[in-house]
């Protein structure tokens, strides 16, 4: 199934009815080295002389605090935005309600911000572990999931759960494309085990940002380029989508992109966009 997406080239007669936004981070407005100034333009005029919040919603690993230093290091100023929600809250979220537990950490030490005063205890030997919880590789530069399949195996004969704290599967680091904790946990689901998801795409992150908005899902614009985390996040919530598609999917349709490659690929994932364009831009 394909159809002929709406292909512009500003973004801003798409969005500017809008009375709310949520936006994804990484490969919408920075690109993990430095932010995107047309990006940041963009939510400038997005919120220019009228109401219209922004909510920033990403599948970082960590709490919103810890985010927004990032930004401020990455040069996304608070101007442009109103609140972060990320995939670290709402998996923060899920671990308070397990007090006590023994947790196996999957991922490098910059994710331990995620259990900051939880009730949980870091266990290095998976024997002694209740659960893993994933937010990443230890070293994504070199690493791929089939890396950790012997860990991966020695929890399934446990029937040991797995917390994702970040869904994706990849993203663009620079001109890079590295692997996410999404890629671990799939490995873990495709091997048999049970996978606890937070982040996009799962309502959870959609419900909370639009209550930080106060808006109504058809007046709210979802801007993404994950076709398999920000826009079926708002296709499931009924949230219009404007998809970036110099992201981390490109190659599978070109940059800048032929809209009958881009309109296969979203049909074939059953999406649909109210338009899409290649970078950010006003």
């Amino acid at each position: 199934m394909s159809y002929l997406p709406h292909l512009v080239d500003h973004a801003g007669p798409v969005i500017e009815s809008a009375r709310g936004a949520i936006v994804d981070l990484w490969g919408v407005m920075h690109n993990g080295v430095a932010a995107f100034p047309e990006a940041v333009e963009a939510l400038t005029r997005f919120r220019a002389g009228r109401q219209a919040g922004v909510v920033l919603l990403s599948n970082a690993p960590r709490p919103s605090p810890v985010v927004r230093q990032q930004l401020d290091r990455l040069g996304v100023p608070p101007s442009v935005y109103d609140a972060i929600v990320t995939s670290g809250d709402a998996t923060r979220l899920a671990l308070a309600e397990r007090r006590g537990a023994a947790v196996r950490h999957v991922g490098p030490a910059r994710d331990l911000p995620l259990f900051e005063g939880l009730d949980l205890s870091l266990v290095p030997d998976l024997k002694d572990a209740d659960l893993l919880v994933c937010s990443g590789l230890l070293d994504d530069e070199s690493e791929t999931a089939e890396d950790y399949r012997p860990l991966l195996e020695a929890a399934l004969t446990r029937a040991l759960p797995l917390v994702c704290a970040n869904p994706d599967r990849i993203v663009a680091r620079g001109a890079r494309t590295i692997p996410c904790a999404g890629a671990i946990a799939s490995l873990y689901r495709d091997m048999g085990g049970q996978v606890e998801w937070h982040g996009k795409p799962y309502d959870s992150v959609y419900d909370r940002s639009l209550a930080l908005l106060g808006t109504a899902p058809a007046e709210t614009i979802a801007i993404g380029d994950g076709i398999e985390t920000d826009i079926p996040g708002a296709n499931r919530q009924g949230i219009p989508a404007l998809l970036i598609t110099g992201g981390v999917h490109a190659p599978l349709w070109g940059d800048p992109p032929d809209a009958a490659r881009l309109g296969a690929v979203l049909g074939d994932h059953g999406l649909s966009v109210a338009a899409a364009i290649d970078r950010l831009r006003w």
